[in-house]
Formats: structure tokens, C-alpha cells, sequence
């Protein structure tokens, strides 16, 4: 017989979406007016996961970044750095 076992004040982890995971808490770290640089040799790292990555954030907290791409263009970028600008 399977026994469930209730348990309390066992906190919750916040949502985490597809391919997320604790390597954007970098971001937590950046001032105001620091950037990053990601390209096609960035490991574990993509141009558009990224970009996604940033929007959601700029819409979910106080802080917020902007996007320029480096190299390629917006649809398709090969290379884009990140400024956090708030």
C-alpha cells in the first residue's frame, strides 16, 4: 500500500520555464551600466534564449536591460551584448 505523506512549510520553488535554470543569476550581480557579450562560441549559451531571458526579466522585476545586436541581424542575431540600464 502506497502512504502519502503531507508535509508543511516546505517552500516552493518559483517557476522556472523550459531550458531555465540558476545560470542567469549572473544577472542578479550586474550594475547599472555593465554588459555581456554572447556570441555563437559562448558555451551554454545562445543569442535568442538569451534575448528571451532578458525580456521576461525586464517584465517580471524593477530591473531592466536592453539588447543591441553585435553581429548578424535582430531576427537572427549571431552576436548581441547586454546592458543592464535600471
Amino acid at each position: 500500500m502506497n502512504i502519502i505523506t503531507i508535509e508543511k512549510n516546505i517552500p516552493m520553488p518559483e517557476i522556472c520555464g523550459r531550458g531555465c535554470s540558476q545560470k542567469y543569476n549572473f544577472m542578479d550581480t550586474m550594475e547599472i551600466g555593465d554588459s555581456f557579450y554572447i556570441n555563437g562560441n559562448t558555451p551554454d549559451f545562445s543569442t535568442t534564449t538569451v534575448r528571451s531571458h532578458v525580456y521576461k526579466r525586464n517584465a517580471e522585476t524593477e530591473q531592466s536591460y536592453t539588447i543591441r545586436t553585435m553581429k548578424g541581424n535582430s531576427s537572427k542575431p549571431q552576436a548581441i551584448r547586454v546592458w543592464r540600464t535600471k
